[in-house]
């Protein structure tokens, strides 16, 4: 179960372009993406 969530929160963010680091084609650094992340799984 928590396994899911982590993974339709990472599908919801990276949804948006915008929420991405350079390496996938984004701006964010990795600790934003990671608390973009986490904060989706709430």
């Amino acid at each position: 179960a928590a396994a899911a969530r982590i993974e339709d929160a990472v599908r919801l963010v990276l949804a948006d372009k915008k929420a991405a680091t350079p390496d996938i084609g984004g701006t964010m650094k990795t600790h934003e993406l990671g608390q973009a992340i986490a904060a989706a799984c709430n």
